[in-house]
């Protein structure tokens, strides 16, 4: 009587089988990513409507945009000020204009996006500047220059070409159309850096 012959997986089919479950894995993973950016920016976009908002109502009352001093800490303790902060003091202040949660502020008093990595971190805030008609500086396409700008920087935490903010015209083009131009998926930011793809594709504005 012979021997039967054992069934199994050849080394070729284990190694196809593990290719596959890989890719699936990794096509996954990539939905994942985008699903969850595509959320964070949904966040941050419903955010930055409602400090335009609080804004507004705060210089309805005062007459003037908060103080943007120290960024968006100066808007914080604008809006949602400590019982004892000078800022209730303000003729006109009928606020707090928004509270704001624990998490959405770091330990500096900064405003941070969903893409913060903790109370420590100080590269995921929203930036704020107010009164930028009065700056020459603040020229389009850069900035609203009839009022106020607050922006994310993204998931990447950078914005223009050399990480920083705005401040020369190399950096890019903040997106004013609200258009996806290369048909990625995501709300562009033209770049004219020769050395990039053309997009920056992750910040936030309200301009």
């Amino acid at each position: 009587m012979g021997q039967e012959k054992s069934e199994g997986f050849t080394l070729v089919e284990l190694l196809i089988v593990i290719a596959v479950i890989f890719i699936l894995a990794t096509i996954v993973s990539l939905n994942l990513v985008r699903a969850t950016n595509r959320a964070k920016r949904s966040e941050a976009q419903t955010f930055i409507g409602k400090l335009e908002l609080a804004i507004s109502m705060y210089r309805i009352d005062t007459g003037t945009y908060p103080s943007d001093k120290e960024g968006s800490k100066s808007l914080h303790r604008a809006l949602d000020p400590d019982e004892d902060d000078p800022v209730r003091n303000i003729p006109g202040w009928k606020g707090p204009y928004l509270e704001f949660k624990d998490d959405e502020v770091n330990l500096e008093g900064e405003l941070v996006d969903p893409w913060h990595r903790g109370k420590k971190d100080r590269e995921h805030i929203y930036i704020y500047r107010a009164n930028l008609d009065n700056d020459p500086a603040t020229f389009p396409p850069f900035h609203n220059t009839t009022s106020f700008d607050i922006y994310s920087k993204g998931f990447d935490g950078k914005t223009g070409t050399d990480g920083k903010d705005a401040n020369e015209f190399e950096d890019g083009d903040y997106c004013q159309n609200d258009m996806d131009d290369d048909e990625d998926g995501l709300i562009d930011e033209l770049s004219l850096s020769e050395d990039k793809n053309g997009y920056l594709e992750d910040d936030i504005n309200n301009w």
